[in-house]
């Protein structure tokens, strides 16, 4: 299964409600404010669901989802250990 950019953009865009135009794959999205821990929930769900993968509680870190682009290689990363 794929995860793309498109489908992250999009989920912020229609469930969160966020203005994606100013967000690029390096724009930090919790560590600034622009999400926050509810929506931060929300987020890992929909990747969860849409990647059909497993987020485990030790990979919710900045490291792992902070931008867009961490997420997408976090996303890579464990499709590969799948």
């Amino acid at each position: 299964m794929s995860f793309s950019q498109e489908q992250l953009l999009e989920f912020f865009e229609y469930d969160l409600g966020l203005d994606i135009s100013d967000i690029t794959n390096e724009t930090t999205l919790f560590s600034s404010g622009i999400i926050d821990s509810f929506a931060l929930v929300s987020m890992m769900t929909f990747i969860e669901t849409e990647a059909n993968i497993r987020i485990g509680p030790a990979d919710v870190t900045l490291e792992n989802l902070d931008t867009v682009q961490r997420v997408l290689d976090y996303v890579e990363r464990s499709l590969c250990v799948s």
